[in-house]
């Protein structure tokens, strides 16, 4: 523990510095969010045999991880980092580049058997909320959506199913929703509740049905603000099962979906069953339909917490591997260009040599699309060859009036 106490000091006096750099460089406040995610970081490496290359990735990596760390510490008290450090060396520390998004080496210098190199790290700051959200170690800190639910259910006591939003019906709160609600209450869920008032709204716009098309349920919960639709029915059935002449079985089934109210996409479904027995019938139903509730809605949370944090994440992450960097201008232009193709979304140096540069995109397609965006791109002093496309690369060379295309 005193070890690990030593790593977050070092990390804390690390963002003290990195904080100053920010100040100092003048960072304007347009760029807050990017600048929150970006790290300018010290890392070392040791030159073993003379293996200077060896002893620089060491230092960058070293760079990276420290990065990942700071951005960690941003969103999570020391406390938490301590009891969670297990998890959290699992979760990130061991998987570190799927939390970067580019890094680009600043300077670099060797002294004796010691290579230091200074690098800006561009964290994903989505990306290690996500990780830390899925672990339950951060979850009170997520903004969690608004849920609307629309689930019809039959209990014992009546002959058809009851819901909330029909018509001279009185107000509905079912067994099962309730359950489903303590559920995704308990696991930081807004929940909308459907109430008189708006029973009386619904009365108005959607149809008396216990099992209404999606497209009704959603657009009457974008009115409400919702977030997320929860749709589906329970059922409380006797089962055939006796002890003796009163104790008797019940069997409740819950099915329901959850949407997304924004784009219509269903993001999960689940049907979960629950028996119970007891001497009354009525009791005995509605403990059934509860138990299926509570079990539909552990599962049905899952779902929605994953997509929820997937929502804003439809990108892919590719490289371009640039030629002909050399001639800044040029260089300049086409990342300035490459940034206003529809579906780029960031775009990163992670690395600057001489006529070399690697390029860190996430883009709303596939590198087959992107690759055929840039030729149709028109470019003043200079043109492009696209000469190898993969699923996670582009190779590119930038080439002028005297350059040739490699082959």
């Amino acid at each position: 523990m005193p070890l690990f106490y030593n790593i977050v000091k070092k990390v804390f006096i690390t963002a003290f510095f990195v904080a100053a750099v920010m100040i100092l460089s003048g960072i304007d406040t347009a760029d807050a969010q990017q600048a929150k995610d970006t790290f300018i970081v010290m890392g070392t490496g040791n030159v073993k045999k003379e293996d200077v290359s060896a002893a620089r990735r060491e230092a960058i990596q070293n760079c990276l991880v420290t990065a990942v760390g700071l951005k960690a510490i941003g969103l999570m008290n020391i406390d938490s980092m301590v009891q969670n450090f297990e998890t959290l060396n699992k979760i990130l520390y061991s998987n570190i580049d799927k939390f970067i998004r580019g890094y680009k080496v600043l300077v670099e210098a060797r002294s004796e058997s010691v290579y230091r190199v200074m690098v800006q790290v561009n964290v994903s700051s989505q990306m290690v909320k996500r990780k830390l959200t899925k672990a339950g170690i951060m979850q009170g800190k997520m903004v969690m959506p608004k849920i609307l639910f629309f689930v019809a259910e039959q209990s014992l006591e009546d002959g058809s199913p009851k819901y909330w939003w029909g018509r001279g019906m009185p107000f509905v709160n079912s067994a099962s929703e309730k359950a489903m609600v303590e559920v995704m209450k308990e696991k930081g869920f807004k929940i909308i509740k459907h109430g008189p008032s708006l029973q009386n709204m619904a009365f108005r716009i959607v149809a008396d049905e216990p099992n209404l098309e999606d497209r009704e349920a959603l657009d009457f919960a974008a009115k409400m603000n919702a977030d997320v639709i929860i749709t589906g029915s329970s059922i409380a059935n006797n089962l055939s099962n006796t002890m003796g002449a009163d104790l008797k079985s019940f069997k409740g089934l819950t099915v329901v979906r959850a949407l997304l109210v924004k784009t219509g996409k269903e993001i999960g479904s689940t049907s979960r069953a629950a028996v119970t027995a007891n001497v009354n019938e009525l009791e005995g139903g509605r403990d059934a339909l509860s138990g299926a509730g509570t079990l539909a809605g552990e599962e049905i949370a899952r779902h929605v917490v994953s997509a929820w944090l997937k929502k804003d994440e439809d990108t892919e992450k590719f490289e371009i591997l640039l030629k002909g960097a050399g001639n800044l201008a040029n260089f300049v232009m086409f990342r300035r260009m490459l940034s206003t193709i529809q579906g780029v979304k960031f775009v990163q140096v992670k690395e600057l040599k001489s006529d070399k540069a690697t390029i860190s995109v996430d883009y709303n397609g596939k590198t087959k699309e992107l690759a055929a965006a840039l030729m149709l791109k028109a470019f003043e002093s200079f043109g492009i060859n696209i000469y190898d496309v993969s699923d996670s690369q582009l190779k590119i060379e930038l080439i002028g009036s005297q350059s040739h295309i490699v082959q």
